[in-house]
């Protein structure tokens, strides 16, 4: 059993004892453990996405991951060939976002229109490109997760 929406707003912290509280189980449901990491990983990118060194934040984004890694051991076992497949398992969330925006547009009677945002995430699924495009050329700190399609 997964969370599935496993991120920064769906948790709180008392650092006075470091109880973790963990609410909003609405989406729970069975499935990999890695799709919660993947999606807390693509989550954390917040704290770092306006840094205009990709290697700071490649450097801050494996901290913060082996920061969310020691927490999740802590209570689950998890076998380091999985974590192979983070990357994958990117994708998965990204595909889930994307297919997610059309849902809501859809159920809204709105007509799709593909924004810079969603735009940025099929161009990162279309063209293969991991962890979010976020030490990739495509990635731009001062619009992050931002992509306009370019005539020449």
């Amino acid at each position: 059993m997964v969370h599935f929406d496993y991120n920064d707003g769906n948790y709180s912290i008392d650092f006075d004892t470091g109880q973790m509280t963990v609410y909003d189980f609405d989406n729970s449901c069975y499935f990999w453990y890695m799709f919660d990491l993947a999606g807390l990983w693509t989550q954390g990118v917040g704290w770092i996405q306006f840094e205009p060194d990709a290697d700071k934040r490649k450097k801050f984004m494996d901290y913060y991951f082996e920061t969310v890694l020691e927490g999740y051991r802590s209570e689950t076992v998890l076998e380091d060939a999985m974590l192979d497949q983070l990357p994958l398992f990117i994708q998965v969330t990204l595909m889930e976002a994307i297919v997610d925006a059309f849902e809501v547009l859809l159920n809204n009677g709105e007509e799709p229109e593909v924004d810079e945002e969603l735009s940025y995430l099929i161009k990162c699924l279309e063209d293969d490109i991991p962890y979010k495009g976020f030490f990739h050329d495509i990635y731009s700190w001062e619009a992050p997760f931002e992509y306009e399609k370019r005539t020449v």
